[in-house]
């Protein structure tokens, strides 16, 4: 009976820390739209003018696009992961807040993308690189812990999905992390050419592409959880 009932307080424990993860998530989202706002058009103003107006607005609204998605992806392997767990300990708590912690500086980094948008001045990118690479390796440190490390704290079975949940973490982690310094390489070898830097992104979504190939081999068939 002691058993039962420490099993069911671990249980409702748990399902707290997921509740408050899926509120930063949701809070982080919020604050990414909740600064975009119409400007204010005179009467007077020409086609030419209101257009000058709203394009801050749209260049905000882009970024905002941006950084939901990325959010939402996320929040979508973080509830794989977490579905995947049946009981927690400090070590969780502590990498599950570092995760989130990330996913809160969103706004932040994202504000400064889209509002300082200047030829030249690339450190905005640079931010908004490196808080994306921090989301990556945190989850992917997350993933580790959860099933490597301390493969006692998720359910029994179903390894495979848990493999490739773990290795899909990994090597997007390490693609991020490459992909940053890429940009940053290329920031100091093209100084005076800011357009050459914008092409060290594709770097990126090329890896990304190579990773997804890759993990093809390791992707477990659906099946009903």
């Amino acid at each position: 009976m002691e058993n039962s009932q420490t099993e069911l307080h671990k249980e409702f424990e748990l399902e707290r820390m997921i509740l408050f993860s899926d509120a930063v998530f949701a809070i982080a989202i919020t604050l990414l739209v909740i600064e975009i706002k119409f400007p204010e058009v005179p009467n007077s103003a020409s086609e030419h003018e209101i257009l000058l107006l709203f394009k801050p607005v749209i260049i905000r609204f882009f970024g905002f696009m941006l950084s939901f998605f990325f959010i939402g992806v996320m929040w979508s392997r973080h509830l794989k992961i977490f579905k995947y767990l049946k009981t927690y300990n400090n070590g969780v708590i502590f990498r599950n807040l570092l995760f989130i912690f990330f996913i809160v500086c969103f706004p932040f980094t994202a504000s400064g993308l889209t509002e300082n948008i200047r030829p030249h001045f690339l450190l905005p990118v640079l931010i908004y690189l490196i808080n994306i690479a921090c989301v990556q390796i945190s989850q992917a440190v997350l993933c580790y812990y959860l099933f490597r490390r301390k493969a006692g704290l998720s359910i029994d079975g179903f390894e495979v999905e848990k493999n490739y949940i773990r290795l899909q973490s990994k090597y997007n982690a390490i693609v991020f992390s490459i992909g940053t310094l890429i940009f940053i390489a290329a920031s100091f070898i093209f100084t005076d050419d800011t357009e050459y830097v914008l092409y060290s992104f594709y770097s990126i979504p090329l890896m990304l592409l190579f990773v997804k190939k890759y993990l093809k081999k390791f992707k477990p068939a659906k099946r009903s959880f």
